[in-house]
């Protein structure tokens, strides 16, 4: 049974052509990820699928009656809604099913004749409806989400705006899979998790009842999680499936690219033979051998014999030349490839960064940070883990100075100069534009640009030079980029800073596999010192330096 059929598809934003003529299927069951580079429209599927944005040319078809689950990147929250009503409204349909059961039993206990058949076949089509959607277990699957997720500790009456930014996403998530649809769409459901609720996560989707179809960048949990990968080709703009892993997929993809460029080099040989076939016939004619005296008296018939057979050999050349181009093999792609060129400040003192007693809390959570003792070497590197709502992105404040602890002292070392890596959207902003004006008013390469002095060519040709982006990205509005553009964009400018002191919340989330791979490699390279939070396996297995954890408001050294 075929869930998903998306054929056809195109969707442009203004003249940038985001899909073209994409399509794929998807059977019930399977576990699909979208993979691709960052923007290339993986985050779009998911909405048309959704009916959030239309097609400009198209189909999408769901099977009939199914029920559909969407979980985006960013979830939409009103200021007053707490944990317990957005879970009440993923149950609330199960606990109306669960009441209108109650109802016709008790309707059936009065019910005689007619009456009682339409009762009875009322409650056989409900029950059926409630025990296939998980209504028995409802509350036990509610526990068991609500733990796995690490939510189980939070007051229910505790307002969403109140939690951080992955304690949101987790309650997002765990009303879907309360929920149960049939189809789940997931849009980079591992951005904000820690690794006990990745693990967790894994465990649940290898046994989810329903298809699912989700956009990461997660190396690890796609190789553990799904058994199909859907590509969406950022050159082509359409999407081509892959059975097994993502691993299995990149070996896929690597011995592809080999027969590519080898047609590819095989081709263009074989266009410079006849083209240079072509050329030495063409000198040919005209400039035959002068004729030998025992020949001169049929001068003419042999120059005309040669210069038919050089016409043939010209023509042959010209129509094989003709039948190559008609199937002409494209130039492979030249992917972009990171150029994290750092050129830090020096730093004068054998001392980055210093924290005496620091401690910060706030009025949900008064002792988040206590009593942090931390002394960092310039040059060192640093990696900080810990679960959701451990603080970790309250430390990286208190280090970049956006926030003051409330007891003990954050010290910069001389000479210091830090480059901060946020996870939201802070760290590109401009006095007196904000929001949805920043977002409409700026182009990619203004963004770029803000409060510094200079040149707008020297700017673009500089951001060019760093390779995460391609020239006609630099034109968009920021308002069309989407979450994965946007860190490019902060990291493009973290590149520029001069900084020596990097600071990074996350920094592998919203990015490309490619690009993470790339980023690893180039901290690697970077001479200064790296304070690094993440919760991507792979990139703390890739991580060369000290590890430390944050638990219940410590910062202990991992040994």
């Amino acid at each position: 049974m075929t869930m998903i059929s998306f054929q056809q598809m195109t969707k442009m934003y203004g003249d940038h052509i985001i899909l073209k003529q994409a399509s794929f299927e998807l059977a019930k069951g399977k576990r699909a990820a979208l993979v691709g580079a960052n923007g290339s429209g993986k985050s779009t599927i998911l909405k048309l699928i959704m009916g959030l944005e239309e097609a400009d040319h198209g189909d999408i078809e769901l099977a009939s009656g199914i029920r559909v689950g969407y979980l985006p990147q960013t979830l939409s929250i009103e200021g007053t809604v707490t944990i317990a009503r957005y879970i009440g409204d993923a149950q609330r349909k199960l606990v109306e099913l669960q009441h209108r059961l109650e109802e016709l039993t008790a309707g059936l206990a009065k019910a005689e004749g007619r009456e009682l058949d339409a009762l009875m076949a009322e409650y056989g089509i409900a029950e059926s409806r409630f025990q296939q959607r998980g209504g028995y277990d409802l509350d036990y699957r509610t526990r068991l989400v609500m733990e796995g997720l690490g939510l189980g500790h939070l007051d229910e009456n505790r307002p969403l705006a109140t939690l951080s930014g992955g304690q949101q996403t987790r309650v997002g998530l765990a009303a879907l899979l309360i929920e149960t649809p049939d189809l789940l769409l997931l849009d980079e459901p591992t951005n904000h998790l820690d690794e006990g609720a990745l693990t967790w996560l894994e465990s649940y989707l290898l046994d989810y009842p329903g298809t699912v179809l989700m956009s990461s960048h997660d190396r690890q949990f796609m190789n553990r999680c799904v058994n199909v990968i859907i590509e969406v080709d950022e050159y082509r703009a359409a999407c081509r499936t892959y059975p097994g892993d993502y691993d299995h997929y990149k070996r896929c993809k690597a011995k592809e690219l080999l027969q590519w460029e080898e047609s590819y080099r095989q081709q263009q040989e074989e266009i410079a033979r006849l083209k240079e076939r072509m050329n030495e016939s063409g000198r040919q004619v005209g400039h035959n051998r002068p004729a030998r005296d025992r020949d001169k008296f049929i001068p003419h018939f042999f120059k005309g014999r040669v210069q038919n057979a050089i016409s043939r050999n010209v023509r042959n050349a010209e129509v094989k030349l003709e039948q190559l181009m008609a199937r002409e093999v494209e130039k492979p792609p030249q992917p972009l490839v990171f150029q994290l060129d750092f050129e830090p400040d020096d730093q004068d003192g054998e001392i980055a960064l210093s924290v005496v007693g620091a401690g910060k809390g706030y009025s949900e959570q008064p002792d988040l940070l206590q009593e942090i003792e931390l002394t960092v070497k310039a040059g060192s590197r640093l990696l900080i883990t810990g679960p959701n709502g451990s603080g970790k992105s309250t430390l990286l404040d208190l280090l970049a100075g956006v926030t003051k602890p409330d007891t003990g002292v954050v010290s910069v070392g001389e000479g210091v100069s830090i480059g901060y890596l946020e996870q939201g959207a802070r760290a590109i902003s401009l006095p007196g534009i904000a929001g949805a004006d920043f977002a409409k008013k700026l182009t990619l390469l203004d963004a770029y640009r803000l409060d510094r002095i200079g040149y707008e060519e020297d700017f673009r040709s500089e951001l060019l030079a760093t390779r995460l982006f391609q020239a006609q990205e630099l034109e968009k509005k920021l308002a069309i980029l989407s979450p994965g553009q946007l860190r490019k964009l902060q990291l493009a400018r973290l590149i520029v800073s001069r900084a020596n002191l990097l600071l990074l919340d996350e920094p592998t989330n919203h990015l490309s596999p490619d690009l993470m791979e790339q980023l690893e490699r180039a901290l690697e390279l970077f001479p200064g010192t790296v304070i690094a939070v993440s919760h991507d396996r792979r990139f703390q297995e890739a991580f060369k330096g000290e590890t430390f954890r944050l638990h219940r408001g410590r910062l202990i050294k991992s040994v």
